[in-house]
């Protein structure tokens, strides 16, 4: 009987021990998704942000967010970091097209899935590049401005950070139709181009001192809302308020149907930063359970907006 009782008591001990096991120690951890934003300065790439670590936690992964500051010599670092906590994935608004590009190498060497999102990055082997259709979404602008002044104007163009993709197409397809030098049927004249870095208070500081040079300003196009906003305030310290400048932005941010509310800007061109952010998480979701991949390079349209929200 004392045989038996012994039997009993160590088979059960073993399955104790094995549900403790599986309770404790046996938990699977959770994978970790990376996402490297360029500068979170800037509210717009909140709804970026916020989009990415909402599906990602709603999938079950845990999220890493790091901010580069608007500081391209902090990714390279901050991808480091991410690999020596042993990620996932990585998801990447690049702060630069080049300096990034040897940190994924070592991601993409260990085949772990990058998606870059709003901008490119010079490297092989990137999963997909998930962005705004910025060429259009320039055109969309120039159009607008058409419709909205038939017979043209002197227009100022603020462009963003040099070299990356947004500056480029946006400035790109809004030239395309409105400067003249490239399409002859323009009415319109672009008196100055200045560089406002995507960020307000460069935005403000060249407006400031182009205002000084110029009396006659019709229209000016910001590559994006926050430097739009920083016009804005530029105007209004200047006392020009009443000249009827046209002050055209580029995101869809709250800060700019605020204003286009407050008459102060008149449109915006949107991008769907929810969409990009939450179908970005997908693609690394897919690749790492089914090893599903998707297309190269996928573009999202842009529309223009200036509804009093």
């Amino acid at each position: 009987m004392k045989k038996i009782l012994l039997v009993l008591l160590s088979a059960l001990l073993i399955v104790l021990a094995a549900c403790s096991n599986q309770t404790s120690g046996g938990k699977e951890e959770k994978k970790k998704i990376a996402l490297l934003m360029a500068d979170l300065g800037n509210p717009f790439f909140h709804v970026l942000r916020d989009a990415v670590v909402d599906q990602g936690e709603k999938l079950g992964y845990e999220m890493l967010v790091y901010d580069g500051q608007n500081d391209a010599s902090k990714q390279p670092s901050q991808i480091e970091d991410a690999l020596q906590k042993g990620v996932s994935a990585i998801i990447i608004n690049p702060a630069d097209e080049s300096s990034t590009a040897n940190a994924l190498k070592d991601a993409i060497a260990q085949d772990i899935p990058v998606v870059t999102v709003d901008r490119s990055v010079k490297v092989d082997g990137v999963l997909s590049y998930l962005v705004t259709d910025n060429l259009k979404g320039g055109k969309l602008v120039g159009e607008w401005l058409q419709k909205k002044m038939p017979e043209g104007g002197k227009v100022i163009h603020m462009q963003g950070v040099i070299g990356t993709a947004p500056q480029r197409e946006r400035g790109g397809g809004f030239l395309s139709v409105i400067d003249p030098k490239k399409n002859p049927n323009s009415k319109f004249k672009v008196i100055d181009t200045a560089v406002g870095n995507f960020s307000m208070a460069p935005a403000e500081a060249a407006m400031s001192d182009l205002l000084s040079k110029h009396d006659d300003i019709d229209v000016v196009f910001a590559q994006n809302d926050t430097m739009a906003a920083g016009i804005v305030r530029a105007i209004e310290t200047a006392g020009r308020q009443n000249d009827g400048i046209v002050v055209i932005g580029f995101d869809g941010a709250k800060e700019a149907f605020d204003l286009i509310k407050e008459g102060k800007m008149s449109v915006t061109a949107v991008q769907d930063f929810k969409f990009i952010g939450s179908e970005a998480v997908n693609y690394v979701n897919d690749y790492l359970k089914d090893g599903k991949k998707p297309k190269k390079k996928v573009l999202v349209d842009v529309y223009m907006s200036d509804e009093k929200k």
